[in-house]
């Protein structure tokens, strides 16, 4: 009988035909450890942990977590995060926000259909923009011969569209007027082949007093169209086809305006015999270049009537 027998660990006596045997244990709740919220029940012979029927608790028992509320699910509180909202996203310039099957989009203002350019694009450095099949692209830029150095007796060309250093040809180029830097008031002009500077052709007209600066003691007389510095109390006279400075023969003689020096904006005018200085009447008259002064290396011009200095 049983009693004859002593059996190991986990296993029992029991008499099958007459013959007592040692047979494993059937697993018992006694032997389970089931997790929280749960109970061992034996179904079906064995122990099974099941979910332990609880009254549901309210939402009002819960604290959720930050960014989430509670909602009962299937009589169950539950902590469900916020579906998000337009106020949750920034959309970036010319988009607004709409909810789009409950969700948060950004989308372009329907204000009118135009595809983006490359006004809306910003490209990396060494990168340009440029548009393929209707769309902005930032593509690296080719190299041209502004990023190259070429050495002495060579020169950039673009070959096959990148920059190359190739040796200059040297030819026998006959000089121009950008090898010229003519003195002032002359200009370049090519004569025969070659650059010579030429006095400027301002404008055709006479020289005067203005255009002569006469040492101390003397003055300026205009003789047969010319300036001529003679001394004073001499004028000058075409003596013998040259131009000579004789005394003035002194004979009384009446004041005249070329005695008188006029303040600006006033002119001698003859009154009685004698010369005054009046208010000069402003007519409306073309400016000269006499009314410019041009900075060095220009010269002044009538351009459609009007001084400019080139």
């Amino acid at each position: 009988s049983c009693s004859d027998l002593h059996c190991p660990k986990d296993t029992r006596c029991q008499v099958t035909n007459g013959w007592p045997r040692c047979v494993h244990n059937r697993p018992s709740c006694d032997n389970v450890h089931c997790h929280k919220d749960t109970k061992c029940q034996m179904i079906d012979g064995w122990p099974r942990c099941v979910q332990i029927k609880v009254s549901p608790r309210s939402c009002h028992d819960v604290h959720c977590p930050k960014d989430t509320t509670c909602h009962m699910v299937d009589d169950q509180s539950r902590c469900v995060h916020h579906p998000p909202t337009c106020q949750d996203i920034q959309c970036p310039k010319d988009s607004s926000c709409h909810m789009v099957s409950g969700w948060p989009r950004c989308v372009q203002p329907k204000t009118s259909i135009r595809r983006p350019s490359c006004s809306d694009l910003q490209c990396p450095k060494d990168t340009r923009c440029q548009v393929t099949n209707g769309w902005p692209r930032c593509v690296h830029n080719r190299p041209s011969c502004q990023d190259v150095h070429c050495q002495k007796d060579t020169s950039c060309q673009m070959i096959d569209g990148w920059p190359k250093c190739v040796q200059t040809k040297v030819t026998s180029r006959r000089p121009s007027c950008h090898d010229v830097q003519c003195p002032k008031d002359t200009t370049c002009h090519m004569v025969s082949g070659h650059p010579q500077c030429a006095q400027t052709k301002t404008s055709i007209r006479r020289p005067s007093c203005s255009d002569l600066h006469c040492p101390q003691g003397t003055s300026c007389q205009m003789t047969h169209g010319g300036p001529r510095c003679c001394q004073k109390d001499t004028s000058c006279q075409m003596i013998a086809g040259w131009p000579k400075c004789v005394q003035i023969k002194v004979s009384p003689r009446r004041p005249s305006c070329s005695d008188l020096h006029c303040p600006k904006d006033t002119t001698c005018h003859m009154v009685s015999g004698h010369p005054q200085c009046v208010q000069t009447k402003v007519s409306p008259r073309r400016p000269s270049c006499h009314d410019i002064h041009c900075p060095k290396a220009t010269r002044c011009q009538m351009v459609s009537g009007q001084p400019q200095c080139v």
